[in-house]
């Protein structure tokens, strides 16, 4: 058992600084920062997780939607609760940026990764816990049609993440993530596939375009994904199969 917290404003700004920290390359008391009360408050003892691994985005998604849904009804806005979110990056920190068992460092990204703006809609959903839990949470009655944007490991989201999570347009509807889903995952590997990543003809960049030009003329909530998938261009043949 263990407890769920959430850092408040003095904590989010502590939180900055132990990440300015850790990119210098100085030692920083993590837990420290996660139990200290002068910076944290209580939303939840004795809850039953532990801090593990995740096998990609999806998985994650699924292992806080479990967690926090029997919350919910007493934080109904978890989704949008930056100190939360900040605090479980956070207290996940030594798996996401794990030590080098050299020098003891740690590689750090930018702060958006593990400190959430949930209104700002060109970082919100680079969030590493965040991100996938809000998708999952929008699409929880069929998550599989998600799996594209959810497929990459956790500390390592991709281009397709970039391109289409940032979408408000493509994120929300299920069938447009549906296309991206049938265009980019390997059904079998559940792993994306080999060119996926890229910036030419047929890549996320590229499917952001066109599906935002579908829009202006069809019913895309009305489609499906195979024929939204049937009107698309040559360049996304190598894709469809």
């Amino acid at each position: 058992m263990a407890e769920i917290r959430r850092f408040n404003e003095p904590g989010l700004a502590a939180a900055r600084e132990l990440l300015d920290s850790l990119r210098k390359g100085k030692a920083a008391d993590i837990d420290a920062l996660l139990e200290n009360e002068e910076y944290t408050t209580l939303v939840a003892e004795s809850v039953e997780y532990e801090v593990i691994d995740f096998e990609d985005r999806m998985h994650a998604a699924q292992f806080f939607f479990d967690l926090l849904t029997p919350l919910t009804e007493e934080h109904p806005d978890l989704e949008l609760d930056a100190g939360l979110w900040s605090w479980l990056t956070f207290k996940w920190l030594p798996v996401l940026a794990p030590e080098d068992p050299t020098t003891g460092a740690r590689t750090v990204r930018s702060t958006a990764y593990y400190i959430l703006n949930p209104h700002d809609y060109k970082t919100y959903y680079r969030h590493y816990f965040s991100g996938p839990y809000r998708i999952y949470k929008a699409h929880q009655e069929h998550p599989e049609e998600a799996y594209g944007v959810l497929a990459t490991p956790v500390n390592s989201p991709g281009e397709v993440v970039e391109q289409i999570a940032s979408n408000q347009e493509i994120v929300s509807n299920s069938t447009l993530l549906g296309v991206v889903t049938r265009l980019y995952l390997d059904g079998k590997t559940k792993k994306l596939k080999r060119g996926s990543g890229g910036s030419k003809g047929g890549s996320p960049r590229r499917l952001a375009a066109v599906l935002a030009q579908f829009d202006l003329t069809w019913d895309t909530y009305a489609m499906t994904p195979d024929e939204i998938i049937n009107l698309l261009p040559q360049e996304f043949a190598k894709f469809k199969s």
